[in-house]
């Protein structure tokens, strides 16, 4: 559709992006999927493949599959993200870094929990030396963490990520939704 105009009319991009967007947001996972699957090619043809935007449309599209458990197609998509953004932004940038998150995510739901781990493991770190122990994306991934840990059978350390990661959600206000998530996973791993 857009390919046929001389010029890629960007705005007419942008605007179907945020339609994907809203559908994901709404819940429509296939429907996302296939709009950003018909979006993707034009995307990168009129930005580039490493411009930021066609990354995160990627990253969209792997979190599409992600909510349909398709999941080797999540990590795939989230892994080729993570790697486009790394070369761009670096590889501390709050993006990149919430593409490995995603990335490590898809992993451990499929299983690979070594895999999983040690994404996981290299994301917190960093998450928590560029944005903080306390960021909520750090205690997002502190926690996918624990959880990997202890479902692989590494229940200590889990115990250990899981703890760390309740401490620095302390600062977050009672009753916050991260907070709750983080102490439920702590009390499972400790068998309480």
């Amino acid at each position: 559709m857009w390919r046929s105009r001389r010029r890629a009319d960007h705005g007419g991009l942008n605007r179907q992006f945020a339609m994907a967007r809203s559908l994901f947001d709404e819940g429509a996972h296939e429907q996302a999927e296939k709009l950003i699957r018909q979006l993707l090619p034009d995307y990168e043809a009129a930005f580039g493949r490493y411009h930021v935007d066609s990354i995160g449309l990627r990253n969209l599209l792997g979190s599409a599959l992600y909510e349909q458990r398709r999941l080797r197609e999540s990590a795939a998509e989230h892994r080729e993200a993570m790697e486009r953004a790394t070369r761009v932004l670096g590889a501390d940038h709050r993006d990149t870094l919430g593409y490995a998150h995603n990335y490590g995510a898809a992993l451990a739901v499929q299983g690979r929990a070594r895999e999983a781990i040690a994404v996981l493991e290299d994301t917190l770190g960093r998450r928590s030396r560029t944005l903080g122990p306390g960021d909520l994306a750090t205690l997002a991934t502190a926690k996918a963490l624990g959880a990997t840990l202890y479902t692989a059978g590494a229940t200590a350390r889990g115990v250990a990520v899981l703890q760390k990661a309740y401490e620095a959600s302390l600062g977050l206000p009672a009753g916050h939704p991260v907070r709750e998530d983080i102490a439920n996973n702590l009390r499972i791993a400790r068998g309480w």
